[in-house]
């Protein structure tokens, strides 16, 4: 039977095991006050002497009378407001002031300090202008050799040597001020080959910088790339290889890593590219100008691929209609200014419609002789309904103006051959 623990014991184990606070072990307040004295600045301090608070009670109590301080509030808030109005009268004046000398500078009342003109202001009107002093007297009288008469006989006398020698001694001939503005830099337009050999020779600067900032120890260098091919080149100086199959599990690894990290490279920039492309096109003014042609016949293929891929390449709207294989037909295209002008001197000018062409099918060479296209209206389509550019061979013409009946564009042709 296991014996019993004492009493005292477990009365010791009890509570929350925590010390007794030194103040509860006293019932003597000044002993305890003496022991802690400055420790507590909360503790009572009666019984011992301190001026300051001893200074204050004789002092007193002095209170605010009944409406002191709202008085007080008061007449600073006069004389704030008393400020504020004499600083927004002279504020006022001071405008008042500026608008009235703009005005007589304005009426010429006064020299527009801006431009210096205070400074050729006259002290006093003067008696004759400078221009005339040099042909008058003492008594402002007109010098005799600037008469009428003397002057006719001088013009006689030296008429002849006046021809030979013209005299520029009343020519004035200011002083050139040099202008400081740089010219226009033109800008140079480089060939094929130049473009290659700039960008050739600044990425050989940008790799030596990278080599030179190696070697001082500024970037870290390159991790080698090691393949199954160079790989025993590689590690057979720096490590001993232990584990052949290891290692090339190792390289395996890093060529997966490389390739994958080239072709999310070049998916990344095969997006922005496709991105780009997509916002140009966004932001491209696609107008609304229209163009119709018409031609003979468009039995050439070389023609055929021509007009469609001008037309895509330009993002041009629009159709090609044609009555049979070797008949007549009309083509609209719809877009900007721009790509209309550059279709329209493809059809008109650049394309030879005349121009013989051998049937792959039969190798018989076919005459075109007579051929020609010709445009019979352009302008502007207020409301353009033309989808995506297409090419349809149509049974008939009545199919043919079905086409652009639904487009609301029969009023464009009347008859395809003209009549």
């Amino acid at each position: 039977m296991p014996a019993k623990k004492d009493d005292s014991s477990q009365s010791r184990n009890r509570g929350l095991k925590t010390e007794i606070n030194p103040l509860l072990l006293s019932s003597n307040p000044n002993l305890i006050r003496r022991q802690y004295k400055g420790q507590n600045p909360y503790l009572s301090t009666y019984g011992v002497e301190d001026r300051k608070i001893r200074k204050r009670f004789e002092k007193g109590l002095k209170f605010h009378e009944k409406g002191e301080v709202s008085a007080t509030i008061e007449r600073e808030r006069e004389s704030l407001k008393i400020v504020k109005e004499q600083e927004l009268q002279r504020k006022q004046s001071e405008t008042q002031h500026q608008e009235e000398m703009k005005r007589k500078v304005k009426n010429a009342e006064l020299p527009d300090t801006t431009i210096g003109e205070e400074k050729f202001a006259p002290s006093r009107t003067p008696v004759v202008e400078w221009w005339d002093k040099p042909f008058l007297g003492h008594q402002l009288q007109i010098l005799p050799r600037y008469t009428a008469n003397t002057i006719a006989a001088e013009n006689e006398e030296s008429e002849n040597e006046d021809d030979e020698h013209p005299s520029i001694r009343y020519v004035e001939h200011p002083t050139p001020i040099k202008v400081e503005t740089s010219r226009p830099v033109t800008k140079v337009y480089l060939t094929k080959n130049e473009q290659k050999r700039i960008r050739r020779n600044k990425r050989k600067l940008q790799r030596e910088e990278h080599e030179a900032r190696i070697k001082m120890g500024l970037d870290p260098p390159l991790e080698p790339k090691v393949s199954l091919r160079n790989m025993m080149n590689v590690y057979e100086n720096n490590q001993n290889i232990s584990d052949p199959t290891a290692w090339e599990s190792t390289v395996k690894q890093q060529v997966a890593s490389r390739k994958r990290k080239h072709q999310e490279t070049n998916a990344t920039r095969h997006e922005e590219a496709q991105q780009n492309k997509k916002s140009k096109n966004k932001t491209a003014t696609t107008g609304n100008h229209c163009r119709v042609f018409r031609f003979q016949s468009l039995s050439n293929p070389r023609i055929r691929y021509k007009l469609k891929t001008n037309a895509q390449q330009l993002s041009l709207n629009g159709l090609c209609l044609r009555v049979g294989n070797n008949g007549g037909g009309i083509i609209v295209i719809a877009g900007s200014e721009k790509s209309c002008k550059f279709y329209d001197k493809l059809v008109t000018r650049r394309i030879h419609w005349d121009e013989n062409f051998e049937d792959r099918e039969t190798n018989e060479t076919i005459d075109m002789k007579g051929n020609h296209a010709e445009k019979m209206w352009e302008g502007e389509w207020e409301e353009p309904s033309w989808g995506p550019f297409f090419m349809k061979i149509c049974s008939d013409e009545q199919e043919l103006r079905e086409q652009l009946r639904q487009r609301n564009a029969e009023h464009l042709i009347t008859s395809i051959n003209g009549k």
